[in-house]
């Protein structure tokens, strides 16, 4: 450990940092998507442990604007957590998420936030793991037609889409406040690697979409939306993501836990839904204090055990999966 140096890269390094993450998936193209098209992407933010000038264990962090109540809040989201397989077992993770704290502080983050099966490592930082809720549609040969206009999202659609979204989220905490940059960086990185992104037409409006991908051997719905009044059409894009993209698959998985209505909806239709419940992501609060003063209570209530029950309450909180890291 006394040779290995600890540091943020420098701009010529990102390649660096992708032909170790590489070895994670065998798959470079993904990471480098994120390093390229995500906005919040940021040198000083990429923690590195360098051993005679090779980089051989990395974590980032992205910074997410992301809804508490009526509150935004600056969410530090820890990814790409990766040591090479001979530097393992040295505490390298360990010293890197130290130097992350602390420069989530310095660059004023309120939360972090991360998604991992290793509860108890992560724990020991102080994350903390919260049930989250999801939808598991079960296979099913029901037709996915209906009275709406099913279409493949163009670019001309976005300004429709994104105020779809900015109504459907703005009660929900866990959201992620998006602008346009984020958004045209988020198509290039959502999928795996490609998405579906279908939208919904009342005659020439678009009034719902659903963006849905392969994920986990699983098709996963990353994200869906509609306009108040529009939840059929939500649930007509869903039965036919279900019934055709996801037909070779075991099953899909959504957020549709937010959603009774459109639950209601497939029920009615023949699918066959249950819920899940997924404690595989962990928050951690940076500053109370910061914190506090955004949400406009003490420091103190943000102590208790069931702070997040309370912050993130299961039935009206989300982070859709499309905005991972």
């Amino acid at each position: 450990m006394s040779d290995i140096k600890f540091r943020t890269i420098r701009s010529h390094e990102r390649d660096a940092v992708l032909d170790l993450l590489a070895y994670w998936l065998n798959d470079r193209a993904f990471f480098a998507r994120y390093l390229h098209h995500d906005p919040t992407f940021r040198d000083d933010l990429c923690f590195v442990a360098v051993d005679r000038g090779r980089i051989v264990s990395t974590l980032q962090v992205f910074r997410k604007q992301v809804r508490i109540d009526n509150a935004v809040v600056q969410v530090a989201g820890v990814g790409n957590v990766f040591t090479a397989e001979e530097y393992r077992e040295r505490g390298l993770a360990s010293a890197l998420l130290t130097r992350a704290l602390a420069a989530m502080d310095e660059h004023e983050f309120d939360l972090s936030l991360l998604f991992a099966t290793r509860l108890v490592f992560y724990g020991h930082h102080g994350w903390q793991s919260h049930v989250r809720h999801l939808v598991f549609i079960e296979p099913t040969g029901i037709a996915g037609t209906g009275p709406y206009d099913i279409a493949r999202f163009l670019e001309s659609d976005l300004d429709g889409v994104m105020r779809i979204y900015d109504d459907y989220t703005a009660g929900l905490s866990g959201s992620t406040v998006r602008d346009r940059p984020y958004w045209l960086g988020q198509l290039r990185y959502a999928g795996n690697p490609h998405e579906d992104f279908l939208v919904a037409r009342d005659g020439e409006r678009v009034v719902a979409y659903a963006r849905g991908t392969s994920l986990y051997d699983f098709y996963v719905i990353m994200e869906h939306a509609c306009l108040s009044g529009y939840e059929d059409a939500l649930a007509q894009l869903i039965r036919r993501l279900h019934v055709t993209e996801a037909a070779t698959l075991p099953g899909t998985i959504t957020q549709l836990a937010i959603a009774p209505a459109v639950q209601d909806l497939l029920r009615r239709a023949g699918l066959s839904l249950r819920s899940v419940e997924d404690m595989f992501w962990m928050w951690r609060i940076i500053s109370p204090q910061r914190l506090g003063a955004k949400l406009g209570v003490p420091p103190s209530v943000l102590a208790g055990d069931d702070v997040y029950q309370r912050l993130l309450p299961p039935e009206r909180s989300v982070f859709w999966i499309a905005d991972r890291f």
